[in-house]
């Protein structure tokens, strides 16, 4: 998708990238060769300046910098590159907003960081990843693991799937857009929300271990669901707004469902 973007440069935004696609100028491979332009020569000079950036970039996988390049609501057009180098996450924490486990799932398959026994490895797992992705991370996650991780900085390159479906008119919760979109859970995970994650971490401190399993099987989804969510929010803003890229394959929870069941057999 970034191949085929166009707003990466300030003066074209919305408008003048869909016009550029009209004219069959579907990606930068596309662009007229010069002294021929595609826009007015200020703009197709800048143009083409941030695509020669964007292209550099994108060859040696630096996610943040074509971040910065950007806006910060396109941001959600890396995720075909780097779907491959993302992290999904998620976060729980207790009636103080102290983070009690953060579930997170990458190429190496999902893990879980708890509090007491290994959340300090968190930032050193995280560290490779390229994009991460998170539901309502850019309010709640990100600020929650700055503040528990001083030396930890949530990245540009962040695609927030609560804000992707917003633009989409499915400004719901977490929950419902997984039963919006098909997705659901097992039967005895349906109804809990962060109020239960609170009073799970309690029970599990008073010495109840099926507490503890039971909030990571809650955790494990809410961060198993969000490559399937993702997917799905990008092919549908690519219908929306008829862009000239491939859509996605969707993925299916069912891929990491068992690495989940060992992890939870662990605690």
């Amino acid at each position: 998708m970034i191949r085929h973007t166009f707003q990466l440069a300030r003066g074209i935004g919305p408008w003048m990238e869909q016009a550029l696609w009209a004219q069959g100028i579907g990606g930068w491979e596309a662009l007229p060769p010069p002294p021929a332009t595609a826009l007015s020569p200020r703009l197709d000079g800048r143009l083409r300046e941030a695509v020669a950036q964007a292209r550099e970039a994108l060859l040696a996988g630096d996610a943040e910098r074509l971040a910065l390049l950007l806006p910060r609501r396109e941001r959600w057009r890396l995720l075909a590159d780097f779907a491959d180098r993302a992290a999904y996450l998620d976060v729980e924490t207790d009636a103080r907003g102290q983070v009690t486990m953060v579930g997170l799932l990458d190429a190496s398959g999902p893990r879980l960081f708890v509090r007491g026994r290994d959340l300090a490895d968190f930032p050193e797992a995280a560290r490779q990843a390229r994009l991460l992705v998170t539901f309502n991370g850019l309010s709640f996650d990100v600020p929650v693991l700055e503040r528990t991780f001083p030396g930890w900085k949530g990245p540009l390159a962040h695609l927030d799937v609560r804000h992707l479906f917003a633009r989409l008119r499915m400004g719901g919760g977490l929950k419902w857009l997984e039963e919006e979109t098909g997705l659901g859970r097992p039967d005895h995970l349906r109804g809990l929300g962060g109020g239960d994650a609170v009073r799970l971490w309690e029970a599990h401190l008073a010495g109840d271990r099926g507490a503890l399993r039971l909030l990571a099987e809650y955790n494990g989804y809410d961060v198993l669901n969000l490559p399937t969510l993702a997917a799905l929010g990008y092919n549908r803003m690519l219908e929306r707004h008829r862009m000239p890229a491939p859509p996605l394959r969707v993925p299916r929870r069912g891929d990491h469902l068992y690495d989940l069941t060992r992890t939870l057999l662990a605690l």
